[in-house]
């Protein structure tokens, strides 16, 4: 099962470790025997599989120090800045960085 729709499984909602929502809903399952998936959380983004250990996957053994509150969450950059491509200049046969 290869999910990227939350809204095809609302049936199995859970709560992400990371932010405490219960809003993380399975995106992935293994193919052969369905002995792992993979959950996602569309708040804070946050995946993790089903057979990582507890400290992962159990929202109150997560440890603290990786908690996101959603105040932290709406604080959040969206995603780092890209930086302007570099500019080369071929100067007797040999490209050079024009700064």
């Amino acid at each position: 099962m290869d999910r990227g729709d939350p809204e095809e499984d609302k049936g199995e909602d859970m709560i992400c470790p990371r932010c405490d929502k219960d809003q993380a809903y399975k995106i992935f399952e293994a193919h052969e025997d369905g002995s792992w998936e993979v959950y996602r959380c569309p708040l804070c983004n946050f995946t993790w599989r089903s057979i990582e250990e507890e400290e992962v996957t159990n929202p109150k053994l997560y440890h603290p120090k990786f908690k996101l509150s959603e105040e932290k969450i709406q604080n959040m950059s969206p995603r780092p800045p890209i930086p302007p491509l570099r500019k080369f200049q071929e100067i007797k046969g040999k490209k050079r960085r024009i700064y």
